[in-house]
Order: C-alpha cells, then structure tokens, then sequence
C-alpha cells in the first residue's frame, strides 16, 4: 500500500514508518517540520524511509495537490497538556480542523484512515465503588483495587484544552467518514521510547528527568509521586497502527476505538527511579514539590480488555524496560538543559495554570 502519514517525521511517525517500509509498504511524510517538534530538522527529514511533503494538515490547500494514497495515518497534532492551556487556538486549529481535513481526504479518496487520539479524552481516572483485583496487563485497579483503568466507552471527560481538542477531533472525524471509509481511532497513553523530544519541555516528564540526572541534579516530582501513569513503548503503538491498516473495520460500522498502553500502573515516583537505575554511574535523590499544573491529572491506566477481546497485538514492552531504553538512547544525545523546565513552569505561574 502507499501509506500518508501526517506527523510523519515526528517520533512516533518515524518508528511506523520504518515498519511499514519493513513490510513492503511506500510510505510518505505529510509534516510541517516545526522547531518545537524537531531539534534537528535535515536530520529528521533525511532519515524519514520515503518521500517528505512539509505543508500544515490544518490548511485546506495543503490537501488538494497531494498524491492519491492508499491509506492515512493521521499523527500530526500539537501536543503537551500545560502549553494547550493558554495556546488554545493553535491547538484547536491543528488537533480539530487538521483531523477534519485529512478525515475529508480520506472520503475523497475512498482510503482507510486511522487516527492517534489521546488517553487525554478520558480526563481524571476515575474509582471503582468497591475494590476489585487486577488483571495483570489487562485490568490495573492500583495498590487498594479502586482505581478504574480507563475504557473506551467511558464518557469524554477532559481537564485540558489538548484532551478537548482530541475528544472534539473524534467526533469530527467521526462526521464526516461514517459510512463512507473504513476509520480507527486510537487512544495512547504516555509513549516512549528512542527518538523523543528531548528540548521541548512540554513534552513530558522523561525528557526532564533525563536532563536532571545529565547535570547531577535530584530529580524533581511534582505532587507526592503516588500519581500513577501507563507509559507504552513507540514500537509496540507502531505494532498497534499496523495491525489495524491490515486488519481494517467495515465501512458501515462506527469507528473502531482501541486503547493504546500497557494496561499497568507506574507511580511517579517509581518512573524516576527506573531512569535513575538506567543512567550510567548517576547517583541522586528523588525530591518533591508540592505544584500541580492546570490540566495535570492523579491517575491514568488503559483498559486493554476491549483490545484483548479484538485480537490486536498487546504490548511486549515492560514500562520499565521502555523507560531503561529510552533514557540509554537518550543518554548521549543533546537536550534542553533543566532551566527549560523552570522557564516552562514560570510561564505556567505567571498565568495563573499552577497551584
């Protein structure tokens, strides 16, 4: 198949790409190629295993001339919870007009698309009203079994306006491809792995760690640690979209919603010790701060038994084997220094997004 991937040069794109191309599929890159995003723009577009077309998904005019393809792989997004708070327009404008477009591509077309949404449409993670015992891998009610991973029939329930932008995306999405072309939509929780961001501060709480552990520094949690995330690997979310290009819904029914994660909870507290066993030779303290940041959340998990139940590839990668191979991959490559991080937490006070 010739393959479009929106967000092609970007880091999950750049994995599912060299996947596809693995598989005997042609693949092309539809990115803007944005600072933010990519640290080293030649780099990134030299290496993306197929053609590279730097336009905006958002602009209507970047769709008309482009080649007929078999398939999209709808990536591109603006992304990080804090900066959509005060960015909402930008964020808006790529993550719902962007989504509207490429989903009107597709129909035109008559091609598949599927469509990386977020964990984020959940919201708060919510609690179980008794205890229940986990599934391992499946079902992860936390340490006292009241905490609900979340499944993809819970209602849209967003704390931010990146998790907004997701949800109303979906519905968009939704509209215009029913009954039309095949459609995926895909909620990943925190993705990792090798190639991530490592000098935008609003990417996610690795990429700090990391820089912190570099320069010797404790590693700063926000809150007590306790919250709990479900970090998934980049390959096993590029295992995920693949299988679901060769394993495609019907056209008439609605759009097939998977959960993307490892269906297991991490402790913050327990991601930075993780990093501070896979740095070589560091040796540091885990230091809190009592700040929580508008649109953060306490918990997330996935509920994989909806993908279980479909028969997609579950996840091979242990978060503590992804976060391992992420921080060696990291290690020697260059990043933002940790004033990144307290320049982007200024930012956040000043407008009045932390308490």
């Amino acid at each position: 198949m010739k393959i479009l991937i929106t967000g092609g040069a970007g880091f999950i794109g750049r994995h599912l790409a060299r996947l596809l191309a693995a598989s005997g599929h042609a693949v092309t890159a539809m990115d803007t190629m944005l600072p933010q995003v990519h640290q080293d723009v030649d780099g990134d577009r030299a290496a993306f295993p197929g053609g590279l077309i730097e336009a905006d998904v958002a602009e209507s005019g970047s769709w008309d001339d482009l080649p007929v393809h078999d398939a999209i792989v709808h990536l591109a997004a603006e992304t990080g919870t804090a900066q959509s708070m005060y960015e909402q327009d930008r964020y808006r404008r790529v993550n719902v007009r962007g989504t509207k477009l490429a989903a009107e591509t597709a129909v035109s077309w008559g091609a598949p698309i599927v469509f990386l949404s977020s964990r984020a449409v959940y919201g708060e993670g919510r609690r179980l009203d008794f205890p229940r015992p986990s599934l391992p891998g499946i079902f992860d009610t936390g340490p006292d079994g009241t905490l609900r991973p979340s499944h993809e029939e819970d209602a849209h329930a967003p704390l931010s306006v990146y998790g907004e932008s997701k949800s109303e995306a979906e519905n968009a999405l939704r509209g215009v491809v029913l009954g039309r072309v095949p459609s995926v939509v895909l909620r990943p929780q925190n993705v990792i792995g090798p190639g991530q961001a490592l000098h935008n501060p609003y990417t996610g709480v690795l990429a700090a760690f990391v820089a912190m552990l570099k320069e010797g520094a404790d590693l700063t949690v926000y809150g007590d640690g306790t919250q709990t995330r479900d970090f998934v690997h980049v390959e096993d979310v590029a295992r995920l979209i693949m299988w679901n290009l060769d394993n495609l819904p019907g056209v008439l029914e609605d759009p097939r919603v998977l959960n993307c994660g490892t269906g297991v909870r991490t402790t913050l507290d327990d991601v930075a010790r993780y990093c501070i066993d896979a740095a070589p030779g560091v040796e540091t303290e885990i230091k809190h701060v009592d700040i929580k940041r508008a649109g953060d959340i306490d918990h997330a998990c996935a509920d994989l038994r909806h993908v279980l139940r479909t028969g997609a590839p579950m996840p091979m990668w242990t978060t503590e084997d992804a976060i391992a191979d992420f921080v060696r991959d990291s290690w020697d490559k260059q990043g933002a220094a940790v004033s990144a991080w307290s320049t982007a937490l200024s930012e956040l006070t000043s407008r009045g997004l932390t308490e």
